[in-house]
């Protein structure tokens, strides 16, 4: 049985693994393939175009879009982190009344789909005068109830010894959280991190609903309109832009792989 399962499991991790990284490898062999052969199914182009990137590049407005996908997403991310940890820590940590009322207020938030809070929402950011800025696309994309739970479960199991020995020195409470806590919390952080970067850089309907302005486009509307373009679409350009928008997400996980694998591990041991 011992022998059948060192043969059976890596085979099948090996299956799915191809069947997870074969679509990404024919995206990017298609974005080096000519408009006439885009949709051959080969797996190596007869001819590589790599020129198909440098119209990509510079007739899509692509370099602003991703500079304004990189701002926004590394903004709401390091926000989010912040306030998430900090309300997870008073919600796990503190004793107020109606702690308990609150976390499940919060918690049902979860449970309302995106399209019922939409129009109320917009019609909040624009009575504010968000509407068509960067404000409008940041601060609402800032609050989630997921990050919150996360954080709340992770510092109920925090060690109380480390803030009885903070507090024996003399540190305030928010001295204990951005000291001790908040720097502990990296197995919750990293992936947390990775989850708010991928959400906000694959946005596409709130920065739809909210941008008029092209210069405030992010990279999911420069590639929808790259794809929307009248009644002709170079399709390997196109290719060819979604392998440039994937790249800082491929450079994220990889930087981030050594962290979110010590963070399951230690999710795992508690």
């Amino acid at each position: 049985m011992r022998t059948s399962n060192r043969i059976v499991l890596p085979t099948v991790g090996l299956i799915l693994g191809v069947c997870m990284v074969f679509p990404i490898y024919m995206m990017i062999i298609s974005s080096l393939r000519s408009e006439t052969t885009v949709f051959d199914f080969q797996l190596l182009p007869i001819e590589f175009h790599f020129s198909n990137f440098q119209e990509a590049w510079s007739g899509s407005g692509l370099p602003r879009s991703i500079v304004n996908s990189l701002f926004i997403s590394v903004t709401v991310t390091v926000v989010a982190m912040i306030f998430h940890a900090m309300s997870g820590y008073a919600l796990a940590r503190l004793h107020f009344p109606g702690r308990k009322l609150i976390f499940a207020w919060m918690l049902s938030t979860l449970m309302v789909p995106f399209s019922i809070i939409m129009l109320p929402l917009y019609l909040i950011t624009k009575d504010l005068g968000m509407a068509n800025s960067y404000w409008g696309l940041i601060v609402p994309s800032i609050f989630n109830a997921y990050g919150i739970f996360l954080f709340r479960q992770f510092y109920r199991d925090f060690p109380k010894e480390l803030e009885e020995a903070a507090y024996m020195e003399g540190l305030s409470l928010a001295g204990t959280f951005f000291r001790i806590a908040f720097p502990l919390s990296v197995p919750i952080i990293v992936p947390l991190t990775i989850g708010f970067f991928l959400a906000n850089w694959n946005s596409y309907l709130w920065p739809l609903i909210i941008t008029q302005d092209e210069k405030l486009w992010v990279i999911q509307l420069a590639l929808a309109h790259l794809v929307g373009g009248g009644y002709y679409t170079p399709w390997n350009v196109v290719l060819a832009a979604a392998v440039i928008a994937a790249i800082p997400t491929f450079i994220l996980f990889f930087l981030a792989q050594r962290y979110l694998v010590e963070g399951i591990k230690m999710s795992g041991i508690k």
